[in-house]
């Protein structure tokens, strides 16, 4: 509490500042009449008038006014029109002045030249009407086309919508084609070479992320995508964590006014999709709905292990040799919904509330066998293990969010925001053992485990301009966090039909206390300057539960800075930018509870890991063509007590039978520590073309030096991966788009990862003058399966492994959209809260 009272007094502090600096607290010339020898003082002049339809005669609400200077040309005071239409500007100093009027559908309105004075001090502008460009749109028709990828001055943004190879697909089909990023075979996301990156759905975070982003990502239907952003250099207003950057996932939701939707349904070989989505806005009111599901099957993989334990370190000969051979089948899905709703109580006051939710269910099946050869020691004889094994996953996730919004005038925005998300997921594994290839089982594993997460945030935001064109950001914000792990271990011996049963119950919060403040101005005419800083207070604790210990506390506190330059030639745009970020481990991380899938490699979390610190750097040059544009970055991340997983053996001296993973020699395990440093120097390479109008080309290259090191180990290489996207409009609404991409082998701490590629192709039929469409999609069409290989090797072990991943994919989808749309109105934009905070995309090797 102590934290929240020194963040809002230090926010009171701010903005008490801030009035005393704001225009509308500087003095305005004061005009002097006299009356009896006395003097009485005008704050200034005062403007007003009334904006109506030139068809419909109705008052337009929410038109913008802008007040602008006849001497300078540059707008000095602004607001928007009430529920009548009426606008009025006080404190107006005296002088000469245009009056512009614009409105989303209008044309826009100026008003010539008036003067203020102090014998005109209110100045009453009457009825201004203006003209509709189109009043009503009957249908619901495309009005103009994005390119797939634009790279604004502060993130890239990626059009999925535009793009018609991921009609059918999911989130993580959708992220494979964005600049910059790259998804691997078991949908783990990498920005630029690095995996702490955090993810959003339509700038908030989400419970359905809190287990596992690869997951997560493979329940979303990619048909209820819209864009997606890619943020690498977040400003103070973001949230410190996520050192490699930010992915913003931008849901469809239509803002126009009316009532519209649309349906969308897919069928392949392995996955099928569904989803509708509606939006109802009249007059202050607005809501919107989005539901969808997505099933996967017939998700088959092969699998294969080899592993050496070496004698002794720098030895040529090895004292065991494991050979795992497997298969497994997935399947199964889930149903993703939204809902929100917004009303713009008057001219200057909104609130908007939402809901997200997710449940799912997925089931595994798989055997392996698994045969030690002991070589070096006759004493000991070979270990055969015959696995069968049968997982289910169940997810579930809530989220709920309020916000409120004021505004003083345009730009100027006072913004209070709370969310409330509630997570799941509870797994049940169970495997039947056979050892020494005898036809009956030898004992039974029947392991469960129920995880559960609950966040909740409190933010204040304020932004307020000056006339200079500079904006201030100020603001706070809270983050509780807890979660819980509850495991229970049961080994079940089938000849005595006695049970082993143990269990490993573990508690985590972690509260974060923020305030930041950040100003953005522009100097010399063409320069751009944006700098803050973010102050940032982590409390944390871990309980033990069971088996009972001792808890672990900490707290710790980060100033993180942060600036930005660019300068503008014409169409190019040069930027130079410094960032520091922070990342704190998510649960999966640090959650203790053992992955016994593979009874022969463990799998756990570290709930000691201390948070990463990343200094980031990048110089960034884009230039824009008639019809192409090109985009350069030169970047470097230098990130110290890096979080690195790292797999050990199960030696003679480490053999312990109270400890499941230490109780055979030739057993490993993986965890998580900070052990490593990691720099990052890339060059990132993006750019889009049309050669002719009906054909359009675009594509990215990324290539980093990873240079990994650390207390045990070190690697360093060259990695690098490129996409090309292409698309062709043949006329009479038939499309094809194409998409092919390739990441080259990456290493890590003790090795490296294979290289992987990715290619899709899809044609497109619109039908009903663009109301449906039919398509036809193919994911890998030139092989049925991808092979994914690792290499990892230390003192003690040599290992080996080939994953064979069956994903050819054959694809009809069909959409429709429905309803109509008015132009006489525009809602608001409205905040949202954005937890981009914490260390996500685990993997294990």
């Amino acid at each position: 509490m102590r934290h929240l009272v020194l963040l809002a007094s230090l926010q009171l502090f701010l903005l008490s500042s801030l009035w005393a600096q704001s225009p509308t607290a500087i003095p305005l010339p004061s005009t002097t009449s006299a009356t009896g020898g006395g003097s009485v003082q005008r704050a200034g002049g005062k403007v007003s008038g009334a904006v109506t339809d030139s068809t419909t005669k109705k008052a337009v609400e929410f038109a913008t006014i802008s007040l602008v200077s006849a001497a300078t040309g540059k707008p000095v005071d602004g607001t928007v029109t009430d529920d009548r239409g009426r606008f009025t500007l006080n404190r107006v100093a005296f002088g000469t002045y245009t009056l512009q009027v614009s409105f989303i559908g209008y044309n826009t309105y100026t008003r010539s030249a008036f003067t203020v004075s102090e014998k005109d001090a209110e100045v009453e502008l009457g009825n201004i009407v203006l003209k509709p460009v189109q009043n009503k749109l009957r249908e619901v028709t495309v009005v103009g086309e994005k390119p797939l990828v634009e790279d604004k001055v502060d993130r890239m943004v990626y059009n999925a919508e535009q793009d018609i190879t991921n009609i059918g697909g999911t989130a993580s089909d959708v992220l494979k084609k964005v600049p910059s990023l790259t998804v691997d075979l078991d949908g783990n996301v990498q920005l630029r070479g690095s995996s702490n990156v955090r993810v959003l759905i339509n700038n908030k975070p989400s419970s359905i992320m809190a287990n596992s982003v690869a997951d997560a990502l493979r329940q979303i239907p990619s048909d209820m995508i819209k864009t997606v952003e890619v943020i690498t250099s977040p400003s103070a207003k973001y949230d410190a964590e996520g050192s490699a950057g930010i992915i913003n996932i931008i849901t469809k939701k239509n803002t126009m006014y009316g009532v519209n939707g649309s349906v969308n349904a897919s069928a392949g070989n392995r996955n099928a999709n569904g989803n509708g989505n509606l939006n109802i806005r009249r007059g202050k009111f607005g809501f919107n709905a989005n539901l969808g599901t997505h099933q996967q099957y017939n998700n088959k993989s092969d699998n294969e292990l080899t592993r050496y334990v070496i004698d002794a370190p720098k030895a040529e000969t090895f004292s065991s040799t494991l050979l795992q051979q497997g298969t497994s089948k997935r399947q199964g899905g889930g149903l993703f919904g939204q809902f929100g709703f917004d009303a713009d109580l008057d001219s200057s006051n909104s609130i908007n509330a939402g809901v997200n939710f997710y449940r799912g269910r997925f089931n595994s099946s798989g055997f392996q066998s698994s045969v030690t050869d002991f070589r070096d020691n006759t004493t000991t004889p070979d270990r055969y293990l015959e696995t069968t094994s049968e997982n289910k996953n169940r997810h579930n996730s809530l989220d709920l969010n309020l916000g409120y919004t004021h505004i003083f005038k345009p730009q100027q925005e006072l913004a209070v925001l709370g969310q409330w998300t509630n997570g799941g997921m509870n797994t049940f594994s169970n495997q039947d053992n056979a050892i020494n290839q005898n036809d009956f089982l030898d004992n039974l594993v029947r392991n469960t485990n129920e995880g559960f997460n609950r966040e909740m945030t409190y933010q204040a935001d304020y932004t307020h301009p000056f006339q200079n064109k500079t904006l201030l950001e100020v603001g706070t914000k809270a983050i509780l966090r807890h979660a819980e792990s509850d495991a229970i271990y049961r080994d079940i011996d089938v000849d005595t039909e006695q049970t082993k049963e143990r269990e490993n119950s573990f508690g985590y919060d972690q509260d974060v206390y923020a305030t930041y403040a950040s100003y953005s101005f522009k100097a010399l005419k063409n320069y751009n300057i944006k700098s803050g800083v973010r102050y940032e207070y982590t409390d944390l604790q871990a309980n033990y539960i069971a088996p009972a210990q001792p808890s672990f506390k900490d707290n710790y506190s980060n100033l993180i800075p942060n600036v930005m330059v660019s300068r503008t030639f014409k169409s190019q745009t040069v930027r130079v930018g410094y960032t520091q970020r922070i990342q704190r481990p998510q649960i999966w991380y640090l959650n203790p509870y053992v992955n016994t899938q593979d009874n022969i490699n463990y799998s756990f979390g570290n709930p000691e890991l201390s948070p990463e610190l990343t200094h980031s750097y990048e110089v960034g040059y884009s230039n824009y063509f008639k019809t192409s544009s090109v985009n350069v970055s030169l970047y470097w991340r230098q990130t110290n007590n890096a979080i690195e997983n790292v797999r050990n053996i199960v030696g003679e001296e480490d053999v312990n039978p109270d400890v499941e993973w230490l109780q055979k020699v030739g057993n490993s395990y993986t965890t998580f520590y900070n052990i490593g440093k990691n720099a990052t120097y890339g060059l990132s390479f993006s750019g889009n073309t049309k050669p002719v109008p009906a054909w359009n080309i675009g594509g990215s290259i990324n290539l980093n030096y990873i240079d990994l090191k650390s207390v045990i180990q070190s690697n360093a290489a060259w990695q690098y991966s490129f996409n090309v996207n292409t698309g062709y409009d043949f006329g009479k609404g038939l499309a094809l788009q194409a998409f092919g991409s390739y990441s080259s082998p990456r290493p890590s701490i003790q090795g490296k990862f294979s290289g992987f590629y990715y290619s899709s192709v899809s044609v497109k039929k619109d039908l009903w003058d663009k109301k449906g469409s039919i398509s036809v999609g193919v994911d890998n069409p030139f092989s049925k399966s991808i092979q994914f290989t690792s290499d990892l090797s230390n003192d003690n072990f040599i290992q080996n492994t080939v994953n064979q991943n069956y994903n050819r994919n054959v694809r009809v989808s069909f959409s429709y959209r429905f309803g109509k749309m008015d132009m006489n109105a525009q809602p608001r934009r409205k905040k949202s809260i954005k937890n981009d905070d914490a260390k996500g995309g685990g993997e294990t090797n």
